[in-house]
């Protein structure tokens, strides 16, 4: 059996990560749109020519925690018994810019559609994820949509969804 050397400088195991950068803000001008990253650094402004492709995705977020302390006989036979499982989706839309060597992105979840939306923001994620790809998709007509992105706009089954953000990021990478 032969040693295998396995060093600080080996890639074997390590994850690689797309470049990229979370967003914290949009704002739609005229003829602009005004993107502030999460790294604090300095607005970045936009042409609506400059936008290559907008992509989207759902989501899947499991979590198990303790369940209640009297099983029922269900739960028994099913081998569930003291978990409970639950599962969320989550929307995550992404940006891709001319010259700019990174995908931007946000999580619906904790993205500020207020600021982008100004008085047509709602209460309803789903809306305001519609009317906020709506609005980008207008200002942008010539971006690629992938097929999330349609299918929200169109309001029509989405595509299944994606087990991490790191699976999103290296699929609207490519």
């Amino acid at each position: 059996m032969s040693d295998v050397d396995v060093g600080a400088n080996s890639d074997d195991f390590g994850i690689s990560f797309p470049a990229n950068a979370r967003i914290a803000s949009i704002e739609f001008g005229g003829a602009e749109m005004r993107v502030q990253l999460e790294d604090g650094g300095s607005e970045r402004i936009v042409a609506p020519s400059a936008v290559a492709a907008i992509h989207g995705a759902s989501l899947r977020r499991e979590s198990v925690r303790p369940g209640a302390p009297l099983p029922s006989m269900v739960e028994r036979a099913m081998g569930k018994e003291g978990v409970e499982v639950s599962q969320e989706i989550q929307y995550v839309i992404a940006i891709r810019v001319r010259s700019v060597g990174e995908l931007w992105y946000f999580v619906a979840d904790t993205f500020n559609f207020r600021k982008s939306l100004g008085s047509q923001a709602g209460y309803l994620q789903d809306q305001n994820l519609r009317a906020f790809l709506n609005k980008l998709t207008t200002f942008a007509p010539q971006a690629v949509q992938d097929g999330f992105v349609a299918a929200m706009l169109a309001n029509l089954t989405l595509p299944p969804p994606l087990d991490s953000l790191l699976e999103f990021i290296r699929a609207a990478s490519r």
